[in-house]
């Protein structure tokens, strides 16, 4: 697949991850970051965001009332392609002022508490897109980098004891601590060897991955 100038920002920071980002000497190229980022994607349909308001007094005054200005918005998720696509209740597509994919977090006022305008954005917000796994592709290319690097061999010159083959062990090492600050990853295991009194068809809904039981006789 074609290199996604959506990914530009997750390219960018998988390669911090790994210390690959000089462009001068760079272990991997763009198209081989997103093919890692690819394999630790996880496609996101319809997230409800949560909206976090801003209480905002505008006549200054304590008698005046205060107003609730619906700016921000944030994702449950970190790290999404810039694609995304924000929509309302009534699902229309809307333009936030300002987006932090890396974060999730999407404003439709960026001054709230200054000149924010009651009511702002109303809720419901939902996000579909796509969210990716920056620790689990860092590991893999990681892994990928040690590989390459295996063969590298010890040797001694002039009293001094160079030990290239710590460079293997050292990327492995960072694979490691990187796989273990990766999303968990789950799986329902489902019996097929065991009779129940009743019939029923799992379908896992959009957005969630929580399954509907329906099809019940």
């Amino acid at each position: 697949m074609t290199i996604r100038t959506t990914m530009a920002a997750l390219i960018a920071e998988t390669r911090l991850l790994i210390g690959d980002s000089d462009a001068s000497c760079q272990q991997f190229s763009d198209q081989q970051v997103q093919d890692k980022l690819d394999e630790a994607q996880d496609p996101i349909r319809y997230e409800e965001l949560t909206p976090a308001p801003s209480v905002v007094n505008a006549t200054e005054s304590a008698a005046g009332p205060a107003n609730y200005v619906w700016a921000d918005y944030y994702s449950l998720y970190h790290w999404w392609e810039t694609d995304v696509v924000i929509q309302d209740g009534h699902f229309v597509v809307l333009s936030p002022v300002a987006s932090d994919t890396l974060v999730g977090h999407w404003q439709f006022q960026l001054t709230p508490f200054v000149n924010g305008v009651a009511p702002g954005q109303f809720p419901p917000l939902f996000a579909t897109g796509k969210v990716y796994d920056l620790y689990r592709a860092a590991a893999n290319l990681l892994d990928m980098w040690a590989a390459q690097v295996a063969r590298a061999y010890d040797f001694t010159a002039d009293g001094a004891t160079f030990r290239r083959s710590q460079m293997a062990q050292g990327l492995r090492a960072q694979a490691d601590y990187y796989r273990c600050q990766a999303r968990p990853r789950m799986l329902t295991a489902v019996r097929g060897d065991m009779e129940t009194t009743s019939h029923t068809e799992s379908v896992p809904l959009l957005g969630n991955n929580r399954l509907l039981v329906n099809d019940e006789h």
